[in-house]
């Protein structure tokens, strides 16, 4: 999962990068592991070999965006950011006499700022491709490509017009393959941090609060953090950190936050794989079948396929081991088509 930072200049995102990759940031690209309990659990009770979590790539490569400019995104700007999974906007909300942009702080306008300029190049990909199809024989064709481009593409166009994202429509799946097809910046997960001041970190301005309930309501994880606080206390000792994050009034860090925001915008889950070789966190696409979680972990696996052997989380958290959890007769086995749940530790059966 590629994580593209994106932000006006002196926004915070590059701190923010620092922070949630937790003192492992190397150069501007840094795959952060991605902190979870239960991972950590089943680690210190299995005692494998080699441990190998879920992880996040995180780019801070993307160029800033510049106020002032005919356009806010330079075209490496866009080039860039339509190669990543989830676009993860960093929007200033703290007070900062070296920020270029803007001599005011308003967070609601520089985020909307941004998301304009995002609408609007995908509204001219839109355009163009429709000029195009309008001239194009097989766009009267049932079933052709350019037929269902066009169909998609009409429907798409409205909204993008009224400057709404792509990601905030109910598109059926098919349409849903085309935007993602096109690389349309809109179309992409998005997350949104507000970098306020250490004052707001527990409670921020009511603007923030307002912004982040609407960007909520279609679909976007929204937060706030101060991106400096978190940045020092990526540098504290791990078992300091709480007793810190307690005299700010939080409860989590920064880290924690955006991994989990970007989970969800991504509707994603973690199955575990449990061995005294290797101990292993897989994401996977919420609904998914036992069968695709064989897939994720190998494809032979997956073709090889006989039956899932299914211990979910609170059972084996209760028992305290794998073998328990068989012997208290809490291992399930299930067929291909078996929904995969949160937290579940899998084995597969199979030919291979």
């Amino acid at each position: 999962m590629n994580v593209g930072l994106i932000g006006f200049s002196q926004s915070g995102k590059s701190t923010l990068y620092r922070a949630a990759a937790r003192s492992q940031a190397k150069g501007d690209v840094t795959a952060v592991p991605v902190p979870d309990p239960r991972f950590d659990a089943i680690v210190a009770q299995v005692k494998p070999k080699k441990i190998t979590p879920a992880t996040v790539i995180l780019h801070d490569s993307i160029e800033a965006a510049q106020g002032g400019a005919p356009r806010l995104l330079s075209q490496r700007f866009l080039d860039s950011a339509k190669k990543m999974d989830v676009l993860l906007h960093v929007v200033r909300a703290f007070d900062s006499v070296s920020a270029p942009y803007h001599d005011t702080i308003d967070p609601v306008r520089d985020a909307e700022a941004i998301e304009v300029e995002l609408v609007l190049t995908d509204l001219q990909i839109v355009e163009n491709r429709l000029e195009r199809l309008a001239k194009a024989p097989n766009a009267k064709v049932p079933g052709h490509q350019d037929y269902l481009d066009k169909h998609a593409f009409e429907k798409i166009i409205g909204p993008l017009s009224e400057g709404e994202p792509l990601r905030a429509l109910e598109l059926e799946e098919h349409e849903r393959l085309i935007v993602k097809n096109y690389q349309f910046l809109t179309g992409k997960p998005m997350v949104v941090a507000f970098n306020v001041g250490e004052g707001d970190a527990a409670n921020p301005s009511s603007e923030v609060v307002r912004k982040m309930g609407a960007l909520r309501a279609i679909g976007t994880p929204a937060f706030a953090i101060c991106a400096p606080f978190e940045e020092e206390l990526s540098q504290l000792d791990p078992a300091d950190q709480p007793e810190f994050l307690a005299s700010m009034g939080l409860t989590e860090t920064a880290g924690a936050k955006t991994i989990r925001a970007v989970y969800d915008s991504l509707g994603l889950i973690t199955f575990y794989t449990a061995g005294e070789n290797e101990t292993r966190a897989w994401p996977l696409r919420r609904g998914s079948s036992a069968l695709k979680a064989a897939d994720t972990i190998h494809s032979d696996i997956a073709r090889g396929f006989i039956r899932a052997e299914v211990v979910h989380w609170p059972d084996y958290e209760a028992s305290g081991s794998l073998d328990a959890a068989y012997h208290a007769g809490k291992m399930h086995l299930e067929g291909k088509d078996h929904v995969i749940e949160d937290g579940d530790l899998i084995h597969i059966r199979n030919k291979t």
